[in-house]
């Protein structure tokens, strides 16, 4: 079936012994790992893949201080092998800059006690992301910490840097941020945060935890999406995490979110 849609991800796969794996951070993964992932990924013909840079318990991209130094090279070459791998099978890339842990667990990289970092940091970040990747987002589950104007003040940052040349012609790179902006009281869904008014696109988490995905009908995610779609100031919907498995439901749920108005993009099996 041919579907309206821009984007069409897929942030899980199932490796040999059946477990789901979270992909966001591959690009801190064996080759093998990776290359795990591109399969599972032309298996289902997936169009974008979304690759977290930084979180506290896996890596980060810095060769010192966090966010008060500059990219460690090897880190980035390996990075840019892995986009160069994916491009090569097809698929585009977007680049999550930071990740936002819980708040109160004492994280070694609290994003948002740094803001006197975070617009010099981004100004020497975006440029090289921005001639390899497809899209940036700001922060995975920014809304974890960061004030929205933060969050809109890091957007509009980052945006006249996120471009690079192709010829003659300069190519704009969109920007956005991932959030759960939706919760649900007395059985309907209400906005928890506004989406960023500046940004190109946006990329949501369900209410539920992607691994819960399953316990949720497919009627109800589609009312979830359909509700923020409709509270979004016309900033697209690229729903990035909603449910972990490939079973049935999942494909209804996906295909439900994709037939939505104003959904650019969905996440799993089709």
């Amino acid at each position: 079936m041919s579907l309206p849609l821009i984007a069409h991800s897929k942030m899980f796969y199932h490796d040999g012994h059946g477990q789901p794996v979270c992909a966001f951070y591959k690009s801190y993964d064996s080759v093998a790992n990776q290359d795990e992932y591109l399969r599972d990924m032309v298996k289902h013909g997936i169009t974008d893949a979304v690759l977290n840079i930084c979180n506290e318990d896996i890596g980060i991209p810095f060769s010192g201080e966090f966010m008060n130094s500059s990219y460690d090279e090897n880190k980035l070459k390996r990075l840019g092998n892995f986009v160069g791998r994916l491009k090569n099978a097809g698929i585009r890339s977007t680049a999550a800059l930071f990740d936002c842990p819980p708040l109160g667990n004492n994280c070694k990289y609290p994003v948002w006690k740094y803001e006197d970092r975070i617009v010099p940091f981004l100004q020497e970040a975006v440029t090289p992301l921005a001639q390899v990747f497809d899209a940036i987002v700001f922060a995975i589950e920014s809304n974890r910490g960061i004030p929205i104007h933060i969050v809109e003040y890091a957007i509009d940052v980052i945006t006249p840097l996120a471009y690079r040349m192709v010829g003659g012609y300069r190519l704009q790179i969109p920007v956005g941020t991932h959030e759960q902006n939706v919760g649900w009281k007395n059985n309907k869904p209400y906005l928890k945060r506004r989406v960023p008014r500046n940004a190109h696109f946006h990329g949501f988490e369900t209410s539920n935890h992607p691994y819960k995905g399953y316990e949720v009908p497919a009627s109800r995610m589609v009312e979830e999406v359909t509700f923020l779609a409709s509270h979004s100031g016309g900033i697209p919907i690229w729903v990035m995490e909603s449910n972990n498995l490939e079973d049935a439901r999942a494909r209804r749920q996906n295909n439900g979110m994709a037939a939505i108005p104003g959904v650019i993009g969905v996440d799993g099996v089709m």
